[in-house]
């Protein structure tokens, strides 16, 4: 039989101990609490930016098979934190993307000279925050079909709602917002894959 310090010992224990499991599940079941960011949700809208034509897709299931196949796996190698992964979808292609105005003999070693970290890890990021972006689809139903994130690249930034604004900062510093709204244009990092799978470009630039 326990004694009666032992039992009030036990009880005393077992305060902090069931307020530290609470708060431990408070703490790791936020993620599941918190909302979905915009481009998880499966919700598309036309854009209130730019043309009327222009359509912002949200929901990644309407994707493509093959579309969807090279987007994870860019985003795969985007996520391992290893600038070499990237040369798993770069070779998944016949032809190489375009990466910059002029041909990239090596796209891993010109990654790591623009980058500013070194290591083309900054690269990496700019892919991650492209693909939670939402996107659009050019030339819907014919042989030029093309996915392009983020959306930004195919509306006018001078008429882009609050909440979008916040969205292209995500991506874009203040300073290159405030240059985008005066020329109206998104002059920053794209990916564009075409209806068949093919991973067209990664650049700053449309050339």
């Amino acid at each position: 039989m326990l004694q009666p310090h032992r039992i009030i010992a036990i009880r005393c224990l077992k305060v902090p101990t069931l307020f530290l499991a609470a708060a431990l599940g408070l703490v790791y079941g936020l993620p599941m609490l918190a909302p979905p960011l915009r481009a998880e949700k499966a919700v598309n809208q036309k854009a209130e930016a730019g043309t009327k034509d222009v359509e912002i897709l949200r929901d990644i299931s309407i994707l493509p098979p093959e579309v969807d196949r090279i987007r994870r796996a860019i985003l795969a190698a985007a996520m391992s934190g290893e600038i070499e992964a990237m040369r798993v979808p770069v070779e998944m292609n016949e032809i190489a993307p375009i990466f910059a105005r002029e041909k990239v003999p090596d796209p891993i070693a010109y990654w790591k000279k623009i980058s500013g970290d070194g290591e083309g890890r900054e690269m990496l990021a700019t892919i991650i925050q492209l693909f939670r972006a939402g996107f659009v689809r050019k030339a819907a139903g014919t042989g030029d079909e093309l996915y392009m994130w983020p959306y930004f690249a195919e509306t006018d930034i001078g008429k882009l709602t609050p909440a979008q604004e916040v969205e292209l900062l995500t991506i874009v510093p203040p300073a290159r917002l405030k240059a985008m709204k005066t020329a109206r244009k998104y002059d920053y990092y794209r990916i564009g894959i075409g209806h068949d799978g093919t991973w067209h470009i990664f650049a700053d630039q449309v050339f």
